[in-house]
């Protein structure tokens, strides 16, 4: 299915295959449902690439299946037990990440016969494996959460961790820090995950003032991310200590290269003074993606700058700022958890919600030789991979369970995920407590 194809074309196509198509412009939603009697192999090729139009521009539900049929769009599942309904399970249903949320099958439905090969689990391991390769850092900025300890595991290590995790099944690998260009062990980590058939992710805030790193590696990247917290070079010197010029050098070496290159910025009351400036850089180095994020807990345990003191007001005007943008990029968005009922539903389509945080799509091997579910969430799950992943300790901190009636039964809830474990556990001591903004 074209691209240029309109909403209306989109829809008649969708229907010939057995699904239904309904729009709610005031809200940005779109409600996929798959109607009995539909062919379900075509049915769900069209499926993902309708969401693949449509998901930039739209909250996309899908009704009338169990996210097993469509497991790389999970997020978007709407799937419930519904009054008086017979369900049992399957053998997928055991390695699912979403088992404790999924009644299970429909006894008497359209899937109480499914097809050898039609049901995968969701997430039986990790989307993601992201190796903190070292703390130590060129740069100095205020709110880092990183710990900036001395801590390293060696190469053979890491290359051993990286291969199993491929074995295992896992799809993408980010490298971080600190900063990751620091660490002699990134090249040869990249390459490895190249060969291994890895989709390859850097985090990198490139202010090294040498570029002979920057061009080896990016061949080998396919998708970077930089931490862009100033755009003028007399508040990168303050906020960060480091020198923007050199930044801007390194960002658009890696422009030439890299696939996908994205900015990632931690909202502040600079930011929000100064946002159509801050957009307009992002956008003369022709960013794919400029990311913004809420301040997360501060692992060197100093006061937090005032400048980051910001809260639920803030974020929503924020929200207001990125949504009165123009079509085009780079696509800005609100990056890390928050409480999607913080905003409109027409807005909430530019927030990502939790799900590449909290534990609950990726893992992080800490420099000290363990998994731990998020950069800012410590706790050891242990050494390897998929124990850590089938952990009862990681279960316990993901789990909605917790959560307020109100989000257990809510549309956005595997996108939104209760907001943040970590804010959560800052506020009331339990991570399964609700986000402090929360708003029923």
């Amino acid at each position: 299915m074209a691209k240029e194809l309109t909403a209306g074309e989109v829809a008649a196509e969708l229907k010939k295959r057995g699904v239904s198509f309904k729009i709610d412009a005031k809200a940005s939603t779109v409600r996929l449902t798959l109607l009995p009697g539909a062919s379900r192999g075509p049915a769900r090729e069209l499926l993902y690439k309708a969401l693949n139009l449509l998901e930039p521009h739209f909250n996309v539900f899908l009704e009338g299946l169990p996210a097993c049929f469509m497991p790389d769009a999970w997020d978007h599942v709407l799937y419930r037990k519904k009054p008086g309904a017979a369900y049992f399970r399957v053998k997928a249903c055991a390695a699912c990440r979403l088992q404790r949320l999924c009644p299970g099958l429909a006894k008497g439905g359209p899937f109480s016969s499914p097809r050898a090969g039609e049901l995968s689990p969701v997430l039986p391991v990790p989307a993601e494996v992201v190796f903190e390769l070292t703390k130590k850092c060129n740069l100095n900025c205020r709110l880092c959460f990183a710990s900036a300890s001395g801590e390293v595991q060696p190469l053979p290590v890491l290359l051993r961790t990286l291969n199993a995790a491929a074995a295992l099944g896992v799809k993408n690998v980010r490298f971080t820090g600190g900063e990751p260009f620091l660490s002699p062990s990134l090249l040869p980590l990249l390459k490895a995950a190249k060969k291994a058939g890895l989709y390859t992710l850097v985090n990198t805030n490139a202010a090294l003032p040498a570029p002979k790193l920057f061009r080896d590696a990016a061949p080998f990247i396919d998708n970077v991310l930089v931490s862009l917290q100033a755009a003028s070079p007399a508040e990168e010197k303050r906020i960060t200590g480091g020198d923007l010029r050199v930044k801007l050098l390194n960002m658009r070496l890696l422009r030439k290269t890299v696939p996908v290159l994205r900015l990632g910025t931690v909202a502040s009351s600079e930011l929000l003074a100064g946002f159509r400036v801050f957009h307009r850089l992002a956008a003369g180095l022709k960013a794919d993606v400029w990311e913004i994020y809420r301040p997360m807990p501060d692992g060197r345990k100093r006061a937090t700058a005032a400048q980051y003191e910001l809260g639920p007001q803030d974020f929503r005007r924020l929200s207001a700022l990125i949504a009165a943008l123009p079509p085009g990029v780079p696509a800005t968005l609100l990056a890390n958890p928050l409480p999607l009922c913080l905003v409109p539903q027409a807005q909430r389509v530019k927030l990502l919600g939790a799900a590449y945080d909290d534990g609950h799509t990726r893992l992080v091997f800490d420099p000290r030789g363990f998994f731990k579910p998020s950069y800012y969430i410590e706790d050891r799950l242990g050494k390897d991979l998929a124990a850590a992943w089938r952990s009862a300790r990681l279960a316990e901190i993901t789990s909605c369970a917790g959560l307020p009636a109100a989000c257990r039964g809510c549309d956005y809830l595997f996108k939104c995920l209760g907001g943040s474990r970590a804010a959560a556990r800052a506020a009331h001591g339990v991570y399964s407590a609700p986000d402090p903004w929360f708003s029923s």
